[in-house]
């Protein structure tokens, strides 16, 4: 069985010091000097698409606030500015782990030595009682990447139909995706990667592009 992706991602950049995201601009582990006015197209371009934050500043081990920088052992760790250089970002500077594991930068274990094949499920959820907002997809086989069925069943989310009513209050006080969501996985402001399916009410113009170029 494996386990969460934030053991994986510990043992993979040497213990960086990087939290998920939370709901402020920067991030409480790192400083960041990055704009965060406009979505994917409005900023400059990394490899592959990818939208590339060329002002983030990740902080070193030694003043991140979470490492003593008096402890001599911290010379034998990986320093993160290395070890996330070639990371894709989101459009709120924060680490794209799903687009880092697609392109192969990382490789999640099913335990701590891989030995056992990681089990995916490519079966989509999609949720349609958003009002005027985008409906929500969710993706089994984006998060079995990472994930057993038990981290999430029965006790996050019962398997039956009809079962659970996950709504943005839950989520926001840590119900349901945030669990995980504004933790350990990211922003929970980042709504269209959840909210993407549009719809005949869903607007015309979705973070400042129109919403049929930003889906498709």
């Amino acid at each position: 069985m494996h386990h969460c992706l934030l053991a994986v991602v510990i043992l993979l950049v040497g213990a960086s010091g990087i939290t998920a995201c939370n709901n402020t601009l920067l991030s409480a582990s790192r400083s960041a000097d990055y704009v965060v006015d406009g979505g994917a197209g409005q900023r400059g371009l990394w490899r592959d698409n990818r939208q590339y934050e060329a002002n983030v500043q990740i902080e070193t081990l030694y003043e991140d606030g979470l490492h003593d920088p008096g402890n001599e052992s911290l010379e034998v760790l990986q320093d993160p500015r290395e070890a996330l250089s070639a990371f894709p970002y989101d459009r709120r500077g924060e680490i794209d782990w799903v687009r880092a594991l697609d392109l192969g930068i990382i490789e999640p274990r099913s335990n701590l030595v891989g030995t056992n094949e990681i089990m995916t499920m490519d079966m989509d959820i999609l949720f349609k009682d958003t009002g005027d907002m985008p409906w929500v997809k969710f993706p089994h086989i984006t998060h079995t990447k990472w994930l057993d069925c038990s981290n999430c069943h029965p006790k996050i989310f019962i398997p039956q139909k009809g079962a659970n009513n996950p709504s943005m209050d839950g989520i926001l006080a840590g119900e349901h995706c945030g669990r995980c969501h504004d933790k350990v996985a990211f922003s929970l402001w980042v709504c269209e990667r959840c909210h993407n399916v549009p719809h005949e009410n869903s607007p015309d113009q979705w973070w400042g592009e129109e919403k049929n170029k930003r889906f498709n």
